[in-house]
């Protein structure tokens, strides 16, 4: 493709990104899946573009992508709110990850013939959720920040936990040999060292940011020093994307703490947060990388054998149905119908599996090219279905009155946003939708 005509696609995919964001207002489409099917359409389907174009700089494309999205995701939590979190984020990793792995294992057997080891090997890299997915659609969604919190930790939780577990078991088939000691170990060092590494780290830079902002044109080294501590905690072989989210919480609750007593008894020195003008830029940085972002996801989808992509639609199926009891029961009382609804659903995967999954044909490994169509087929329909279902529950908020009846509280017509819980309440129409929005 000609030099000029990639550069013209690349600006008029910030225009239609836009265009897409406003077409969530009104139809609730979310921009992910408009985006992804541009990938796959300009890709796999019309040939116009092959994942050879990009190269070695798509793995360092994708990866910055990851590194930007998690640190402008951790500066926007806050220390109240993980604190309620952490604890249902935590017990929903562990769940939705040992379910998936029981679900895909035994299908991917039972369906396919793929050994045991392989099996478990799939169904650890697509057990968690994608950071680079979830985190785009709930900031579109405008949920609760309790129901944000937890998705955008169990995201980040469970990509460690997906690295950590399968390439462990990537090292096991090919010696033969499976040691959960291992695993434990790798996870134990991968999780507790690097947030260790990240909240000292984001402590120490915020001493030096309110001096850096007086240098010209010092907006990116705040950028710049978190692609440091990324490739540093992953060159010590601990999980950098902890890291970068340990350290973009603590510069976002570095003012509150600042104000509190205690700390400035322990903490003598003066520390400075983010102010707008930074909010803003890393909020538009993180918008262009996204989009590109899943544009490249699309084109990297490769369409193999039908009866491997019904396996991994099935599957798909599967996670879903098994996860909605545990986010309806685990998640705790102070979450709303309607989000809950949309955290039994939000299961999309992406970077991870789909990178972990080509690691045993290029090791030459067996069942490498099963192993590769199942992840990237897992990987597709697990978008394209979590955001059908969005749509869905935002025309009817109320599908999981099945598990757990409760009611939908609304202030006259108008049902009430994700974040707010009004007192006098009236009976939740279903035929009203999530936005509130009486067009729709």
């Amino acid at each position: 493709m000609s030099l000029y005509i990639t550069i013209i696609i690349l600006g008029l995919l910030i225009f239609l990104s836009h265009v897409f964001n406003q077409l969530f207002d009104k139809t609730k489409i979310p921009n992910v899946l408009l985006l992804l099917l541009i990938g796959i359409i300009i890709g796999p389907v019309s040939g116009i573009v092959t994942i050879d174009f990009f190269g070695k700089l798509g793995n360092v494309f994708t990866t910055i992508t990851l590194v930007v999205i998690l640190f402008e995701s951790g500066a926007g939590l806050h220390f109240r709110e993980i604190k309620k979190a952490i604890g249902s984020a935590t017990v929903l990793t562990l769940l939705n990850f040992i379910i998936t792995i029981l679900i895909t294992s035994w299908v991917s057997r039972w369906l396919l013939g793929v050994d045991v080891m392989s099996s478990v090997f799939i169904g650890a890299i697509v057990g968690g959720t994608s950071s680079a997915v979830v985190i785009p659609m709930v900031k579109q969604l405008k949920m609760g920040e309790k129901s944000t919190s937890v998705l955008i930790l169990e995201s980040a939780l469970s990509d460690v936990l997906c690295l950590v577990v399968g390439l462990a078991l990537l090292d096991g088939i090919a010696e033969n040999v499976m040691s959960p000691q291992m695993i434990l170990l790798k996870m134990w060092k991968a999780f507790v060292f690097a947030i260790i590494l990240g909240l000292l780290c984001g402590f120490l830079w915020s001493t030096f940011i309110g001096k850096i902002r007086s240098v010209k044109n010092s907006m990116f080294t705040t950028l710049a020093f978190v692609f440091v501590l990324y490739g540093v905690v992953e060159l010590l072989r601990l999980n950098g994307g902890i890291a970068v989210l340990s350290f973009g919480i603590i510069l976002g609750n570095i003012d509150g703490l600042g104000e509190s007593k205690k700390f400035r008894k322990v903490f003598t020195f003066k520390s400075s947060g983010f102010n707008p003008n930074e909010r803003d830029f890393f909020a538009e940085v993180v918008f262009i990388m996204q989009t590109y972002f899943f544009v490249y996801v699309g084109i990297s989808l490769q369409f193999g054998v039908p009866a491997i992509y019904a396996t991994g639609f099935l599957i798909v199926l599967l996670i879903i149905a098994f996860r909605i009891p545990g986010v309806v029961y685990l998640t705790g009382k102070n979450i709303t119908k309607p989000e809950k609804t949309i955290m039994a659903v939000m299961t999309p995967k992406g970077l991870v599996p789909a990178v972990l999954a080509s690691l045993p044909l290029q090791r030459g490994l067996a069942h490498g090219e099963i192993i590769i169509d199942l992840g990237y087929s897992i990987v597709l329909f697990s978008i394209v279905i979590c955001s059908l279902l969005v749509i869905m529950i935002s025309l009817k908020p109320n599908l999981l009155d099945g598990f757990k009846k409760r009611r939908i509280e609304t202030v006259g017509s108008e049902e009430i946003p994700f974040d707010v819980v009004q007192n006098n309440s009236t009976e939740h129409n279903p035929s009203d939708n999530i936005s509130g929005d009486k067009n729709n």
